[in-house]
């Protein structure tokens, strides 16, 4: 099973006032009935079926469980920073990139790398393969900047600002073997009823429903709507990579990042970055502000080099499949 990749342009018209709010209820819920989001958006279930479907077939949105990468087989995760070489195209490298099954996230942006590119493997050895294999023998790439997770501290993939302290990011947890069978099956599609999820497990469906219940309700596992933020309007998304002072700890540092509404991914990192943060925010002078004003108050933080997404190509986490 291959994922959709989302882009800044996807196929089909801009989306409409009743697009924009489904995907902001599914960001808050992807598992809400139909029943209850057409009452919501004022529509009828068959139209708000209908949209939700076109959204996913035009690559707007797809719907799954957002969780620790580890829990779906993922021990080593980085970011590249890819320097090319004089006169390639970074549209065409983007999208021969994005195909890789190990890589979920390219981004096209300023600064010096032209592009940034997540990327999971299995562990570092693999990644070490990666990096030394697929990317640095990579045709038009001149140069690979290695930043390595430590940790993925803070996940937050939905975008409504006025709406993030009600919905809390996911943090990274130990799991047993039943509930990473049960992610791993809202991995691959999180609208899966849990009564084909317990059939698929071998157990009742009443333990499937209290499991997930405890899961989302402590902030290991969200289901929801999974949208390119670009595609909706943010047109102000960065990497931040802050190096701090010489005192300040890693940790108290991410911690403080997750408290900003414009904050959706947080990373501890070894390299040109001690923490990684991604922020999603609406035009030049909000990212500004969140800069000057946020992230730049923080104790500890050193300096941030800031890289704006000029482009984005995404495609939602599956687990793990040995080749």
């Amino acid at each position: 099973m291959q994922p959709s990749v989302m882009r800044t342009a996807p196929a089909g018209p801009a989306l409409d006032a009743v697009e924009l709010q489904l995907v902001d209820l599914l960001q808050e819920d992807g598992r809400a009935p139909y029943a209850e989001l057409a009452r919501r958006l004022g529509v009828t279930e068959r139209t708000a079926r209908r949209k939700v479907a076109g959204l996913q077939e035009r690559g707007v949105l797809q719907i799954a469980a957002v969780t620790d990468p580890e829990v779906l087989g993922y021990a080593a995760m980085a970011l590249l920073g890819l320097v090319l070489g004089h006169g390639a195209s970074t549209d065409e490298l983007a999208a021969r990139i994005v195909k890789l099954p190990e890589v979920d996230y390219v981004t096209v942006t300023t600064g010096p790398f032209a592009l940034q590119v997540e990327v999971l493997c299995r562990d570092s050895a693999a990644l070490r393969s990666l990096v030394d294999t697929k990317f640095r023998a990579l045709p038009g790439v001149a140069g690979v900047d290695v930043l390595p997770y430590l940790r993925l501290h803070y996940q937050q993939a939905r975008f409504n600002a006025e709406r993030l302290k009600a919905t809390p990011g996911v943090r990274p947890t130990v799991m047993d073997e039943v509930d990473r069978s049960i992610v791993t099956q809202l991995a691959l599609d999180g609208r899966t009823p849990f009564s084909d999820v317990a059939a698929r497990l071998g157990v009742s469906e009443t333990m499937v429903r209290q499991r997930f219940q405890r899961l989302t309700s402590s902030g290991v596992v969200k289901v929801m709507s999974i949208a390119n933020p670009l595609t909706l309007g943010y047109a102000a998304t960065a990497w931040l990579a802050i190096r701090l002072a010489p005192e300040a700890r890693a940790l108290d540092v991410a911690e403080r990042l997750t408290a900003l509404g414009a904050v959706s991914y947080v990373a501890i990192t070894a390299g040109r970055g001690d923490v990684l943060a991604e922020v999603v925010c609406e035009h030049r002078e909000s990212l500004l502000a969140l800069i000057d004003n946020e992230v730049r108050a923080i104790d500890g933080v050193a300096s941030v080099d800031v890289s704006i997404y000029l482009d984005l190509l995404y495609k939602p986490l599956l687990p793990y499949q040995p080749a």
